[in-house]
């Protein structure tokens, strides 16, 4: 037998007789809670304060008909959260067809027999339970999908670092550089507006931008000195290795990685590689990666160089402005220069 002790149901209807006449039927019947009002003014009120799994509703009342009722209820509760049984004394059809489209789950015409009335209420009652049962198992499932994604989230950060970090081990750039250029990415797509989302993302993938270079060989990679025009244009290959690397997949977290380390040696002037593409051709997380990568160049000692003022680095930012780097990004860098001096310092290679 079906257990409705736990369910409340709300009657509304402007006669006393007949509300005190539904609630003991349907209480009797059914063992459930049942609340009366014969204002219907009071309605809205009530389900705000109370919940309720079903609405007995009269529809001729004073003040406010069923159908103004229903239209309050439905703005916040569906028909599958709050069933709605219309009892009335109208017997016309289109009156019948008009509350069922605008809101009620079932209908009653009076003067109603007493069995018919807690079939329709128990019937009801158990499409909002199965409702209400849906409801609970498909949050459930939501949170362990959302925790699912969660712990697959962060395996993936911790595989693309572990990428960006191998593929930093062989080149002689320091410890925390990739780690850097992530973090100067990530502040400079978020101070250009783009979503949390694709700045996160950008954060994330930024630190792979030279993955390709594990590709490159070491008479090349680790050469003290300049490189000749043919190991130059070997070196150059990186980006399309870093592409090769990450191939074709549908994570867009991979599909952003691989963007980066196809793009962020392209010059906003179209003077780059290694697709010579020029200004807003250029996929807009290369360009941010590449303001990135050459300001911690530049802010960082390496074994070939001294580290940089900032002053020095925001001057070739600002030379390079239209020509090497997309200018508009430039000027948000350099405005919020704070934020990236406080990456500088959190980030610092250790003594």
């Amino acid at each position: 037998m079906d257990d409705f002790t736990k369910s409340r149901v709300l009657i509304c209807d402007d006669s006393i007789t007949n509300v005190m006449l539904l609630s003991t039927i349907i209480q009797e019947d059914t063992n459930i809670t049942a609340d009366v009002t014969t204002d219907p003014c009071l309605v809205e009120d009530k389900l705000a304060s109370t919940t309720y799994d079903l609405l007995v509703l009269d529809l001729e009342m004073p003040h406010l008909s069923g159908f103004d009722v229903m239209a309050l209820v439905r703005r916040r509760q569906s028909i599958d959260e709050l069933p709605i049984l219309i009892i009335t004394g109208r017997q016309e059809l289109e009156v019948r067809n008009k509350a069922l489209s605008e809101g009620a789950n079932d209908f009653i015409t009076k003067p109603f027999d007493q069995n018919e009335v807690c079939l329709r209420v128990r019937n009801l009652l158990k499409i909002q339970q199965s409702f209400k049962v849906q409801k609970y198992h498909q949050e459930i499932l939501e949170q362990k999908v959302e925790q699912r994604t969660l712990e697959l989230s962060k395996t993936t950060d911790n595989l693309i670092h572990c990428m960006a970090v191998a593929g930093d081990l062989r080149d002689t750039e320091t410890a925390l550089h990739v780690v850097r250029v992530g973090k100067y990415a990530g502040a400079l797509a978020r101070q250009i507006g783009l979503s949390a989302e694709i700045a996160y993302m950008i954060e994330k993938t930024a630190p792979m931008h030279d993955i390709g270079k594990i590709g490159i060989p070491d008479r090349i990679l680790l050469k003290q000195g300049r490189l000749s025009k043919d190991e130059r244009e070997i070196m150059n290959e990186h980006t399309r290795y870093g592409e090769q690397i990450f191939g074709s997949n549908d994570s867009l977290m991979i599909q952003m990685a691989k963007s980066i380390a196809l793009n962020h040696h392209e010059r906003w002037d179209g003077t780059g590689y290694c697709s010579g593409l020029e200004g807003e051709s250029i996929p807009i997380e290369g360009r941010i990666t590449t303001i990135a990568d050459v300001f911690d160049a530049l802010t960082t000692k390496r074994p070939y160089k001294d580290a940089w003022g900032l002053d020095e680095a925001v001057q070739h930012l600002q030379e390079g402005a239209g020509s090497a780097f997309d200018p508009e990004l430039v000027d948000v860098f350099i405005k919020n220069l704070p934020e990236m001096t406080d990456i500088m310092k959190t980030y610092a290679e250790k003594d």
